[in-house]
This record gives C-alpha cells, sequence and structure tokens, in this order.
C-alpha cells in the first residue's frame, strides 16, 4: 500500500535516525556517559522517551489487537490499572533510585542479597530485554505496508535497532525517541477523528457490535483469570529496568518526577485512541487479523508521503522501546552477568562498553528466534513480564522499600520459587472455568515468591548489617 515516495521518506529519515546515533557515539568516553548519559537528561527528553520506550510496537499494535478482541476492558483493567500504579513509583521509589550509587537492578540485588542472587537475576532480566513482543509486531507492520514476509521486516528492524543502540548510547536513544514519539503520536491521532466520525460514533460502533455488546462494556469482555493477570502485570512498572534508568538518568530527582507525572496524561488520552481504533476494526472488517486491518484502515484515510511518517511512527515505536531494552540487557550481560562470574578486577569501561554491544546483537538474534512463535503481540510480552515479575518483583520492592531485615536466601528462594513455578504451570496449564479461563501462572508464582522470601529471611544473616558493623 505505500507508494515509492512513502518509501524514500521512510529510508530519509532512517539514515536521519543514524546520523543522530554517530553523532552521539563521539561523546561516549566511559559507562556513565554510555548507559546513563551522564546524568544529564532534562524533563523534555525523559517524557518522550518514557513514552516512546514503555509503548512500542507493543503499545501502539498489540493494543490494537487486544482491544479487537476483549473491547473496552482492555482500557478500564489494564490502561488504567497500569497508569495509576504509577503515581507512588514517580513520587516515592523514583527518588530512591535516583540517590543511589547501584547502576542497574543486578547491583541492587548483589547489594543487598549477594552474588548469586544478582546472577540468577541478570540472567533472567537478560531474557526479560529480549522484548519479543516487538518483533513480533513487526510482522503485523510488514505485512500491511509491504505485504513482506515478516521474518524480514523482523531482520531489518532488528538491525537498525543494534546499530542505534551500539552507536549512540542513552543520549542517541533518548533524542531518537524523542523523533519516534512526535511521529507515532501525530499519526495515530491525526487520523482518528475521522475514522471515528465515519463508523458513526458510539452509537455506530454499538449497533455494528450488537451481536457482541460485551465489546463496548467496561470489563465484561475479559475472562476473570486474564483480567487478574493484567492487574498484576501493572506492577512490572516496579521491577522494570527501563523506569530505574531513565530516572536514574535525570538531571535531578524533581526532572525524573515531573516527567513521570507529565506522562500520566499522554498515556491515558492515547490509550483511549488505540482501543477504540481496535474496536472500530473489529466492528467494521471482523474477518481481518486485526492488527493487519489496523494498518491497513489508516493507511486508507492518508495521502501519499503522509503514509511513510505513519510507518515511521509506528517502526519507531518498535525501535524506540528495542534499543532501550537492548542497552539495558546489553550491560547486564557485560556488567552483571560476564563481570560477576568470569572476571575477578573490576571491568574497564571500555570492555564493559564492548561486552554490551555483543550483548545487544545476542538479543537481537534471539529475538528473531522466537518471536514469531506467537499470534498476538501482547501474549509474547506478557510471557515476559510474567516471567520476569515471578523471579524478580517481590526480592526487588524489598530491597528498595523494606527497612527490616534482608538475608541472601530470602532473594535466592524467592526468585527460584517464582521462577520454578512459573514455569511448571505454564508447561501444565489448568483450566478453571469457562468463567475464568486458564490459570494463568503469573497468579500462583508471585504468592510463592513471597512466602519464599519470608521463609529464606529467617535463614542467616542480614548481609548489610554485617557490611555495616564491619565498617563501623
Amino acid at each position: 500500500m505505500l507508494t515509492t515516495f512513502d518509501n524514500i521518506i521512510i529510508f530519509l529519515i532512517v539514515l536521519g535516525v543514524m546520523g543522530i546515533g554517530y553523532y552521539f557515539s563521539k561523546s561516549i568516553k566511559d559507562m556513565e556517559s554510555y548507559y546513563l548519559a551522564n546524568r544529564s537528561l532534562p524533563w523534555s527528553l525523559v517524557v518522550g522517551t518514557l513514552v516512546a520506550s514503555w509503548y512500542g510496537g507493543v503499545g501502539v499494535v498489540g493494543t490494537i489487537g487486544y482491544a479487537s478482541s476483549f473491547g473496552l476492558a482492555s482500557w478500564f483493567i489494564w490502561s488504567i490499572g497500569a497508569h495509576a500504579v504509577r503515581f507512588p513509583l514517580a513520587l516515592w521509589v523514583g527518588p530512591k533510585i535516583h540517590i543511589r550509587t547501584d547502576i542497574t537492578i543486578p547491583d541492587v540485588f548483589h547489594n543487598v542479597y549477594g552474588k548469586s542472587v544478582a546472577i540468577l537475576g541478570s540472567i533472567l532480566l537478560f531474557i526479560y530485554c529480549s522484548q519479543l513482543g516487538e518483533i513480533t509486531a513487526t510482522g503485523y507492520i510488514g505485512a500491511a505496508a509491504w505485504g513482506a514476509n515478516k521474518v524480514v521486516v523482523g531482520v531489518a528492524v532488528v538491525i537498525i535497532t543494534i546499530i542505534l543502540t551500539c552507536l549512540g548510547g542513552l543520549m542517541g536513544v533518548a533524542v531518537t525517541d524523542m523523533i519516534f514519539f512526535f511521529f507515532m503520536v501525530a499519526s495515530v491521532s491525526s487520523v482518528f477523528p475521522q475514522i471515528y466520525s465515519d463508523v458513526g460514533g458510539i452509537v455506530g460502533i454499538r449497533e455494528a457490535l450488537s451481536s457482541a455488546p460485551e465489546v463496548v462494556a467496561p470489563i465484561a469482555g475479559m475472562p476473570v483469570s486474564k483480567a487478574i493477570m493484567l492487574i498484576i502485570l501493572c506492577l512490572n512498572v516496579y521491577a522494570d529496568p527501563s523506569f530505574y534508568q531513565r530516572f536514574s538518568a535525570s538531571n535531578s530527582i524533581k526532572t525524573g518526577r515531573r516527567a513521570m507525572l507529565t506522562c500520566f496524561s499522554l498515556w491515558l488520552g492515547f490509550d483511549i485512541v488505540l482501543v477504540l481504533a481496535g474496536i472500530i476494526v473489529r466492528a467494521t472488517n471482523p474477518e481481518a487479523i486485526p492488527e493487519i486491518g489496523y494498518i491497513k484502515m489508516i493507511l486508507n484515510y492518508l495521502p501519499a508521503g503522509v503514509r511513510g511518517l505513519f510507518i515511521v511512527g509506528l517502526i519507531g515505536a518498535i525501535v524506540s522501546t528495542l534499543d532501550s531494552y537492548y542497552l539495558i540487557g546489553g550491560t547486564t550481560l557485560a556488567n552483571d552477568i560476564y563481570g560477576r562470574i568470569f572476571s575477578k578486577e573490576k571491568l574497564s569501561d571500555k570492555k564493559i562498553i564492548m561486552l554490551s554491544r555483543i550483548g545487544s546483537c545476542i538479543l537481537g538474534l534471539g529475538g528473531l528466534s522466537l518471536a514469531f512463535k506467537f499470534t498476538m503481540v501482547y501474549d509474547a510480552i506478557a510471557f515476559l513480564m510474567s516471567l520476569w515479575m515471578s523471579a524478580a518483583f517481590v526480592p526487588l520492592l524489598a530491597a528498595l522499600l523494606y527497612k527490616g531485615k534482608k538475608t541472601p536466601m530470602s532473594g535466592l528462594f524467592s526468585m527460584l520459587a517464582g521462577t520454578l513455578s512459573f514455569t511448571y504451570f505454564k508447561i501444565s496449564p489448568v483450566y478453571i472455568s469457562e468463567t475464568f479461563g486458564t490459570l494463568e501462572p503469573v497468579l500462583v508464582s508471585i504468592p510463592l515468591s513471597m512466602l519464599f522470601w519470608i521463609i529464606g529471611n529467617q535463614i542467616g544473616e542480614d548481609k548489610n548489617a554485617k557490611n555495616t558493623k564491619i565498617q563501623a
């Protein structure tokens, strides 16, 4: 559906973005400048990179698929819940992160629970940073825009992402995120009023979906088990490495807090546009694959040239998320896995940056090999979020917020219990009922992780208390 003019525009923008990455590569001198942009991100860049990174293909393309399947429940359950839990994150948790000397989440684990927990957490974090759902989303965009093979488009997007990540570090990622953020919001929002009007507004949607009234009901369109899972996954942001990185990289505590609070209105407003668009796709073209039907619908409303900008917005949303997590994952491999297992001495900044870039390439290859095994974008990201939360949510929040005793065994027991129970129930699903659906593993793994954190906390001494005595 794209013209030669559209493809030229896309190519020129990609070249421009690569140029930005190359420009910022010249300022990378050490790990702090590569991973945290010298803790100098202003409010505008923090807002842009948070919105772009946390949306991505999952937020833009994936929301369409979920909204088409589950209707307004996608907004009332997922969107409101996901953003509401970020208020305490911005007001209380974030400031604690900014003043810490820990650079990564595994650093937190190491300081509180010891080396073994840090290594196990690092491996799971590296897997989480593959962000399979983003690559899954590229398949739908390629099929709708060019009629291309999903793997070919996925490879192209991953290569672009790896180049950007390896070149510019966090500052390059943040600036390109800001550009992609503009194209993403402008392109998606500009045609929505016309689409909404043409379908007859909410009245027209209700009439078209009269045989499935649950789609336009606040919560009725979603199985109970999936709704509970999404509510729990809303809390994943408290264990999400990109938030900790962005808050640490902001130029002050006030900047990070203001940026988070600014994002709330943008997230909620953009979410309702996407959810309604997904419902409109189901109302007007119920036989189509929702994600592909949505992209084709938007392209039909746009003139040549602007279509290219829309595709840049969609692909940019994916790249802006992938490059953030590839940067974090690559650093995790270098600093937190290789550095802790194989290096007896502190790694030089030059070697960490080199290994981080290798880690980004490994994440891209691993993601391409697994991403297209999922049919829905949200299923891919829900799998990774559930696994990461099962393992890390309880020990991380306890490390940051709990002031009492914390032993190495509490972190190890909690992480193992969450990981193993999630794996078991994922391999051996338990069907409850038609209304409740299949038991989601995370509903069992997080309570077990908490229980075993409490049990493990009765074994051994508080590592931090011991270190404090030695220093005294």
